[in-house]
């Protein structure tokens, strides 16, 4: 069993800000940055202790397993763990359970363990306990006056009907506070003090990147639409497909797509129409098309039906608006608050809706949903960090502890000033030049967006040939629309700056960030990748997309087999005729196993579990699996 001990590293779930005209303050220049805001302890508890479990039937853990099933049997008679109701049956019989920690009866956000059991048997846990909690959970607002208070902070109002949700709230530091949240229409779930009102956290709910009719996609290739004859036209309305597949046309305005995505009737009206089944908007052609090939990718592959495993209805919106991106947006927002995936306009106005591109978005909904059935929560961003030097230079510029930081505020017009969070030699918080800067990153989010990446690819494999150019088969990320981005099988090829995508655990970029109040941190833009500093061109973030490719490498290494540059390692990969039993493993690892937060070293754990449940310890996909994780530091 992996234990995994950590007193500062708690649960946080990340959410995106965006910060412009930040800069450190030991300097002139002006630096234009977006922000990851998480939570963050002004002190610690000294009793309170995370622990990480990570056991498997493997023999190295199977009297660790023993020990971790009776705990849970334990904690769950006192009511310290709650089973999630209907535990979800695999395709090949097992059942998964998910256990919320509650402390005093109120949950703690993201605490958990996550089991697969095979006859009553455990197979495997995965998950955290916070210990030591010591926290009053009465709360001082009524639920009423928080709901108020909510609106206030949000600037928007309720997204659902329901009351704001009571539960623990852990800081990155392994402080604990009691919070009400709730969705608001401004597409977050806001966090504040259940006691004071004050903010303390927010989570964005965007994850950003019939008949049958023919028409040309974004190619110039004639594609098959699915769609609905009715009232003399045809819609991108798929009702041959189990799940209901729903193209919205956006107009190519991003207000109106925003609108769209809120619950209510007015998709009704935006569905694509065509008047002879012979379609001529390459931007609804290719995206409803990929759309239901993705689909069918799902489930011939992994028997998954839909966004939700239960062929709910799927929405799209494609020419949501002139930006090149493509996103989630998860429930309970979209058309009928099961979520909706929105695609934008490439460069030379080719709709950004590639296979792979709509692959990566609907399985951020896949990741999504399967998440929340199965535990309650979705994915959530995991804020680590390690300490790093008192200072570097970056571009002539010195960044150091005791340096205050300086960005817009977004709710004003005043700047706001922070100190850049570090600590001393006793690793409490401080602002002396002699302390060390904490250097952030967002594992859970990173680990979503490999997990997006690596089914867009195997999308794309499921239905084009391999090789280069358009409409075949390969490991980069939007060619098909023109944008040459992340590639999976040489991550280092493509540049970030003077540094490439990591390939490998230690090559991972890690940011310095500053302390705001007593709760919150922002992700700066400077940081250091090793012991290389760098600095944002043009805004910072958590490093979610850069650092996704340590696993969606791991994964080409197991397909493809090669030598792994950093480690010196070759891998026997199991070749693309056999590419499924790569695919469907780590499919079974992220739907099936792990819990709401989790870490790169729990992932890896996972998968090889997955690879041993679908395929057998001493299998040959086993092998170049555990030999492709091991080789990026899994």
């Amino acid at each position: 069993m992996r234990k995994l001990y950590e007193v500062r590293c708690a649960a946080c779930c990340s959410f995106a800000l965006l910060i412009r005209g930040a800069r450190i303050r030991n300097a002139s220049r002006l630096l234009v940055v977006g922000a990851s805001l998480a939570m963050v302890a002004s002190s610690l508890q000294a009793q309170a202790q995370t622990i990480s479990y990570a056991a498997t039937t493997q023999p190295e853990d199977a009297g660790d397993l023993i020990r971790v099933d009776a705990m849970i049997a334990e904690k769950a008679l006192t009511g310290e763990l709650q089973r999630v109701p209907s535990p979800r049956v695999d395709r090949i019989g097992r059942v998964h359970e998910y256990f919320i920690q509650n402390h005093d009866g109120v949950p703690v956000y993201g605490a958990g363990f996550s089991r697969q059991r095979d006859n009553g048997q455990t197979v495997s846990v995965f998950g955290r306990v916070h210990q030591g909690i010591d926290l009053e959970t009465f709360p001082g607002l009524p639920a009423a006056a928080a709901l108020a208070r909510l609106e206030e902070v949000a600037g928007a109002g309720p997204a659902t009907d329901a009351l704001p949700t009571l539960g623990i709230l852990p800081t990155p530091l392994g402080e604990f506070v009691l919070t009400w949240s709730a969705p608001m229409r401004d597409r977050r779930t806001h966090f504040i003090d259940a006691h004071s009102g004050d903010p303390v956290h927010r989570m964005d709910h965007i994850y950003a990147e019939g008949a049958v009719g023919f028409g040309a996609g974004i190619t110039g290739e004639p594609q098959k639409v699915s769609t609905w004859h009715t009232e003399g036209s045809y819609q991108s309305w798929d009702r041959l497909r189990p799940a209901e597949l729903v193209t919205l046309d956006g107009g190519n305005d991003l207000l109106n797509a925003f609108l769209l995505a809120l619950p209510g009737p007015a998709w009704l009206d935006a569905v694509g129409e065509d008047d002879d089944n012979e379609w001529s908007n390459p931007a609804v052609v290719a995206g409803h098309a990929n759309l239901g090939l993705t689909y069918d990718y799902l489930f011939e592959r992994h028997g998954w039906r839909g966004m939700d495993g239960e062929d709910g209805r799927v929405f799209s919106i494609v020419a949501a608006g002139d930006f090149l991106n493509a996103f989630f947006l998860s429930a309970p927002f979209g058309p009928q608050r099961t979520g909706v995936i929105a695609f934008g306009t490439a460069p030379d106005d080719i709709p950004f809706v590639s296979l792979d591109v709509v692959g990566h978005e609907l399985m951020h909904g896949v990741t999504f949903s399967s998440l929340v059935a199965r535990t309650g929560l979705p994915f959530l961003g995991t804020h680590t960090f390690i300490l790093g030097p008192s200072s570097f230079t970056v571009e002539g510029e010195v960044v150091r502890c005791g340096d205050t930081y300086t960005f817009e505020d977004p709710a004003g017009d005043d700047d706001v000033t922070a100190p850049l969070l570090c600590f001393d030699e006793n690793g409490m918080p401080t602002r002396s030049g002699t302390g060390r800067l904490a250097l952030f990153w967002d594992e859970g989010g990173a680990i979503n967006e490999a997990y997006s990446d690596i089914i867009g690819a195997s999308v794309e494999f499921a239905f084009h040939p391999p090789g280069d150019g358009l409409l075949r088969a390969d490991y980069a990320n939007g060619e098909d629309a023109g944008v040459s981005g992340r590639r999976m099988d040489a991550p280092r090829s493509v540049r970030i700056g003077p540094l490439g995508y990591p390939e490998a655990r230690g090559q991972e970029f890690r940011f310095v960030v500053a302390l705001v109040g007593e709760r919150s941190i922002v992700y700066t833009g400077y940081g250091m990748r090793g012991n290389t500093p760098f600095r944002t061109s043009g805004y910072g973030y958590s490093g979610v997309h850069w650092n996704s490719t340590i696993l969606s490498h791991a994964f080409y290494l197991a397909v493809e087999g090669g030598e792994h540059v950093p480690s010196g390692q070759t891998i026997q990969g199991v070749g693309g005729a056999n590419r499924a039993q790569v695919e469907q493993a780590f499919f079974r690892a992220m739907v099936d196993l792990v819990p709401p937060v989790t870490t790169f070293e729990i992932m890896g754990v996972a998968i090889r579990q997955a690879a041993a449940d679908l395929h057998g310890a001493g299998s040959a996909a086993f092998s170049s699996i555990h030999q492709a994780l091991t080789a990026v530091g899994l």
